[in-house]
């Protein structure tokens, strides 16, 4: 009787248990993936390490979203669209709005670098088949990889760490995991570090002002895919293959971000805050009646619950 009221709430198991049975969960898909990636013949013409991220990413997806429906159907009795993957009547509105932020922002920071003098950027000399072929590639990589990155870091888990703590809570959990995840990658610093938590932080503003993914996927993955593969600047400390532009970067590291990429400099940071304050206070995006029954329960009413935003008490529309 004492154990059923340690683990259990109104009937269900409390969310910071269910938050660790998916932490779990992800855990081990990740190792299954990575697994079977590693089996996996390189790709001709393609590096070693990109071929394995390929595949990587490719198999943790679905992989994901089979646990995401286990999940949500077993612990919660909603529908797999609860996790914020429906497709209502806004879902291309804010991916349309993530990928043109996410392009804007990181344009925004190759032209401070340029004008700063510590950045050039000039034609690929590759050839236009080759850098074609890249961007095909790359869109597909880096827009599953966005999505899988999401999942985790702002899917199921996160949203049962806003119900456990409330979304203030929750969103400084998540942004500071999403920044340990990254000191992974080559060529990290702290400010790339710092900076990987601050974009957490923005993701998660957006998918709580929105109750949805498609607003952060957008922008996750347009940073990457035009940072990496349109400005040719490194993501994340890792080059892109073939980009449309050449680029060359000369200065201190806390600038230009050295070989981590522009995500290490500190213009990066003030690009980050400036789109976190826009979506926190946006009237352009809300949480519709659809995706607020979908996420808080039919019973929800107009109050934000769970919201980080003022702006969300009432939507602006009805669907």
């Amino acid at each position: 009787m004492i154990f059923d009221k340690i683990l259990v709430d109104k009937g269900q198991i409390r969310p910071i248990l269910r938050f660790l049975i998916s932490v779990l969960g992800i855990l081990t898909v990740s190792m299954a993936a990575g697994f079977i990636a590693f089996k996996i013949p390189p790709i001709k013409r393609l590096d070693s390490h990109f071929t394995l991220l390929f595949w990587y990413n490719l198999l943790l997806l679905p992989s994901l979203l089979t646990l995401y429906m286990l999940l949500t159907r077993w612990l919660e009795q909603r529908p797999f669209a609860s996790v914020g993957l429906a497709f209502y009547g806004r879902w291309k509105n804010e991916l349309g709005l993530g990928l043109l932020s996410g392009a804007g922002m990181i344009l925004a920071v190759g032209c401070l670098e340029r004008l700063l003098g510590v950045a050039k950027f000039s034609l690929s000399p590759e050839s236009p088949g080759r850098v074609a072929l890249a961007g095909v590639f790359l869109l597909l990589m880096l827009g599953v990889a966005a999505a899988d990155e999401e999942l985790v870091f702002r899917g199921y888990p996160f949203q049962r760490l806003v119900d456990s703590g409330g979304p203030i809570a929750a969103v400084a959990a998540a942004s500071v995991m999403f920044g340990l995840a990254h000191l992974l990658n080559p060529s990290h610093n702290w400010i790339s570090t710092v900076n990987t938590i601050l974009v957490g932080v923005l993701l998660a503003v957006c998918y709580l002002r929105t109750r949805a993914l498609w607003l952060p996927i957008g922008i996750h993955f347009a940073w990457n895919y035009f940072q990496g593969y349109v400005l040719g600047l490194p993501v994340s400390g890792l080059a892109m293959p073939e980009p449309i532009l050449a680029a060359s970067t000369h200065g201190p590291v806390w600038l230009t971000g050295g070989a981590y990429g522009p995500e290490g400099s500190i213009l990066s940071s003030g690009i980050i805050l400036a789109g976190t304050v826009y979506f926190l206070f946006t009237r352009r995006i809300y949480i519709t009646r659809e995706m607020r029954e979908l996420a808080l329960g039919p019973r929800s009413g107009e109050g934000a619950l769970n919201s980080i935003s003022p702006r969300d008490v009432v939507p602006i529309e009805k669907h």
